[in-house]
């Protein structure tokens, strides 16, 4: 492989200049702009990007601007004068420092700064009869080179875009541009390192690129992303041993990631916003506040323990305050409007009749699918997107966005995982009598599974049992597959139990289910067995990572005073995620349905479904192990 070493160091100068150049001092006496800048070689256009105080136009100052005062005391950014390639060191000056007299004092004698006096005197005090030396310097005679230019964001253009492309991080991008913001606006005009065209990088779309949080060396990196160091140098020439924090780099695709790397090409909405208007919606919800004897809390009290519909509602209404919260912090208003639809078909009526409901982006609810359904044949003349946020059941209408994916996205996204596993392995397939539709359908896709069922006893009830001897050496040396197909708590106990006890040095079964329901949980359900059998499933959520989302936790309870419910997690993230759409472009396109994001606990990835409804297709596939759910990976 050949090294373009030139291209090595031009990275890291630029990246160890911007890094560490950039400094904020306090101005020591009063001058003109254009004396100060002289003084500190710093070209006129770099002193009004860094100070954009001092000027009306940034990126295009005056002339009239060089002729402004800087006061003392003022304090400005700069390029580090000591490390300015613009000055020649020609000789030095031994100075005895004289009672009471300090660096600011010292400085301005010579005309040297303070920066470059400690410099070359790190080891001295500035006290009465030590020596200092001063260093004599000339200017050079060329002029200061700009070392930022202008640069205008383009669409779907990202502050980790523009760092890649200019060889800087993304700190790095954000220090040279104090004022840039959460997010970037098209036409937004930012500073960048004045490079060439040709010196800039390029996006490649068939890669990854994640940021590295740590310095770490390149064995390190070759572990956390299971790539070896010719595949990672081959793609960042610039590497060489060691790896700082901020650096971007690029990858192959489908590398893994973890804490000391974060991918950041996966597609991001919020780098992508161009729509900054106030964003409307409505949520609908079954509070039932007429149940409410607002003058004694003695009678109230029970309601709010023991209605669960009520309970959910507020922990939905929680999420969203949150998610609201949020987005706002981009910078973009919300109104939210809230209707209690006290599960009545009337009220209903009244709350429509009463409001103007055009003019939303999009309404959530009602929660209830009755009354999702007469809210959306009430309103078959508006066109408003309609949201249907926690019910499996599918509605057609096209102005509909079912929320909550389909038990048969589910069953494909398992069935898909197991087929691409590259390991050879045996496959099984054990029902109860009311699942042998399913039983059927998995054999058809696996034709050389064997079928188990559970007992039946003599007067034909299905015992939802297996025995030992049912399974005795039906299972293989190497990888067995089993799928478990059962709503009944008691058949999964007695068939984890089971299987648990076949595995062996030589015998792996790996246990899996194409829809993972209440059965596999409570408490005769061993997580044991269930990890030693690495069992495997799709599901339309996973659990909030505590340690990771520590701090939107800490804000929740500080909020509200109890742990975030999956309701309000579900609230929170269909929210966030609904508002971040609708900013970046129409609902309804293709392209924007096919980004797929998640959150906390839930993965939103859009389709067209042929009835006409917008349907989420968006899944996890996990897996059980060492007592912890993991995501596996869908490829």
């Amino acid at each position: 492989m050949i090294i373009n070493y030139f291209k090595i160091f031009a990275f890291l100068f630029f990246l160890n200049s911007f890094s560490q150049n950039i400094e904020t001092i306090k101005v020591e006496r009063d001058q003109k702009i254009l004396s100060f800048i002289n003084d500190f070689e710093i070209s006129p256009n770099d002193f009004f990007i860094l100070n954009p105080g001092y000027t009306n136009t940034r990126f295009n100052h005056s002339e009239l601007d060089l002729n402004k005062n800087i006061l003392k005391g003022d304090l400005v950014r700069v390029f580090n004068i000591s490390q300015n390639n613009d000055l020649e060191e020609i000789s030095f000056i031994s100075h005895k420092i004289k009672r009471k007299q300090n660096l600011s004092e010292i400085s301005s004698i010579y005309g040297v700064s303070k920066t470059l006096i400690l410099k070359y005197n790190s080891g001295v005090n500035i006290s009465r009869n030590n020596i200092l030396k001063i260093p004599r310097v000339v200017k050079s005679n060329s002029p200061t080179e700009d070392r930022l230019k202008p640069y205008t964001v383009q669409p779907k253009e990202g502050k980790w875009r523009i760092a890649y492309k200019y060889g800087i991080s993304i700190d790095i991008l954000e220090n040279i541009n104090p004022e840039i913001g959460t997010i970037l606006k098209i036409g937004q005009k930012i500073a960048v390192p004045n490079k060439e065209e040709v010196e800039l990088k390029s996006i490649e779309e068939n890669r990854d690129y994640f940021e590295v949080q740590n310095n770490i060396q390149i064995s390190v990196l070759e572990q956390k992303l299971g790539l070896n160091k010719n595949s990672i140098v081959k793609l960042n020439p610039e590497i060489i041993d060691k790896v700082e924090k901020g650096i971007i780099i690029k990858v192959p695709v489908l590398t893994k990631t973890n804490e000391d790397v974060i991918n950041l090409s996966k597609k991001s909405l919020k780098e992508n916003i161009i729509n900054f208007e106030t964003k409307k919606f409505a949520l609908i919800l079954p509070f039932r506040l007429d149940n409410f004897n607002y003058d004694s809390i003695q009678k109230s009290t029970p309601i709010l323990k023991n209605d669960k519909l009520l309970n959910i509602s507020l922990d939905f209404l929680f999420g969203v305050e949150m998610a609201v919260n949020s987005y706002s912090e981009l910078g973009i208003d919300v109104q939210m409007d809230v209707y209690d639809s006290a599960l009545n078909k009337q009220k209903i009526d009244k709350i429509l009749s009463e409001n103007d409901f055009e003019n939303y982006d999009f309404v959530l609810g009602p929660l209830t699918n009755n009354l999702f359904d007469y809210f959306v044949n009430s309103t078959a003349d508006l066109d408003i997107k309609i949201i249907k946020p926690l019910s499996k059941k599918q509605n057609t209408d096209r102005r509909i966005v079912n929320t909550i994916p389909n038990d048969s996205i589910l069953f494909n996204k398992i069935i898909s995982h197991v087929k691409k596993d590259s390991i050879i392995s045996e496959k099984y397939i054990i029902s109860d009598s009311r699942s042998i539709d399913i039983s059927n359908k998995i054999k058809q896709i696996f034709p050389n599974a064997k079928q188990f069922y559970s007992k039946v006893d003599e007067s034909g009830v299905d015992t939802k049992t297996l025995v030992y001897d049912d399974l005795d050496s039906t299972f293989v040396k190497g990888k067995n597959i089993v799928f478990l197909e059962t709503k009944e708590q008691g058949f999964v106990s007695n068939v984890t139990s089971i299987l648990n006890s076949f595995i062996n040095d030589t015998i792996n079964i790996e246990l899996v289910t194409t829809n993972k329901n209440n059965a596999f949980e409570g408490v005769n359900i061993s997580n044991n067995f269930l990890s030693n059998l690495k069992f495997q499933y799709a599901s339309t959520n996973k659990k909030i990572d505590i340690q990771k989302d520590n701090s939107f936790i800490e804000e929740f309870i500080s909020n509200y005073n109890f742990f975030p419910s999956k309701y309000s997690l579900r609230a929170y993230d269909l929210v966030y995620d609904m508002l971040l759409r609708i900013s970046n472009g129409n609902f309804d396109d293709y392209e924007l349905h096919e980004i797929e994001t998640e959150y906390f606990e839930n993965k939103f990835k859009y389709k067209r479904s042929s009835s006409g409804s917008i349907d989420n297709v968006g899944a996890y596939l996990l897996k059980f192990e060492n007592l912890k759910v993991e995501e596996l990976s869908d490829n």
